[in-house]
Parts: structure tokens; C-alpha cells; sequence
């Protein structure tokens, strides 16, 4: 019987961006957010698993938290976004165990909800995590 070796390495990369000061109209709208869903797994170059998923948070109940939450399952993990239409204030999380572009990723995001100020942080996750070999 053959031995098979672990192989330690990463198990995913984590971006996470927070958008200041955006267009207020992508904020609101379930049709942009719902496209940006379903076109950042292109650019990503990842596999859907479902459609993307988004709901509106109730604004009367709510104020502060009116706004979207909408999230695509990939296999490599996953995409999420929560807009704050209140103040034009939108996070997304770009999750996958495939390495992906994050300059293409930024591009694609400032074009469509052109933020006036963001953050970002970029790292790597599980970096403990052993993968069996082939």
C-alpha cells in the first residue's frame, strides 16, 4: 500500500470591501445588485452553484438597516453583499479557495457602484489547512 502525502498550502483567499459614499441608485436596486451577483463569478472565473440570492431589509421596520443582503454559492465558496441605502454604505466579501484577480475584482466593483472612498483588506485563509495529495 502506496503512503499518500499531506500537502500543507492555503485553503482560500478573503476580500473583504467597504464602500463609502456610493451611487445611491445601485445601493437600492435588487436588479444591479442581482447582476453583480451573477457577473462576479465570471470574473472570478468560478463555478455558480445556484443563482444569486438577495432580499431587501425593510426600511420602515428598520431605518438604519434599510437596504439589500444577497449572497452566490460557488463552489469555491462565495460572494456577499449588504448595501445600506441610508447612507450609501455597501461591504462585500469575495470568498474562493481558487486565487482570483483582485485588481479585475475592484474594477468591476468601482465601476458599477462607484464609491467615493473604500477599504479593503486581502488575505489568505486557513494557511494550517492540509490537503490530502493526488
Amino acid at each position: 500500500m502506496k503512503k499518500t502525502k499531506k500537502v500543507k498550502k492555503v485553503f482560500g483567499y478573503h476580500m473583504i470591501l467597504d464602500l463609502y459614499g456610493c451611487n445611491h441608485k445601485a445601493c437600492g436596486s435588487l436588479e444591479i445588485c442581482y447582476n453583480f451577483l451573477d457577473k462576479i463569478t465570471d470574473i472570478m472565473k468560478t463555478h455558480k452553484q445556484a443563482p444569486p440570492y438577495i432580499i431587501f431589509t425593510d426600511g420602515k421596520k428598520y431605518p438604519d438597516k434599510a437596504g439589500l443582503s444577497g449572497w452566490v454559492p460557488i463552489v469555491e465558496s462565495g460572494v456577499s453583499i449588504h448595501t445600506l441605502t441610508v447612507t450609501n454604505f455597501i461591504t462585500i466579501d469575495v470568498y474562493s479557495c481558487k486565487k482570483f484577480d483582485q485588481k479585475k475584482i475592484k474594477n468591476f466593483i468601482f465601476r458599477i457602484f462607484k464609491p467615493k472612498k473604500y477599504d479593503t483588506k486581502y488575505f489568505p485563509r486557513a494557511v494550517d489547512y492540509i490537503h490530502p495529495a493526488k
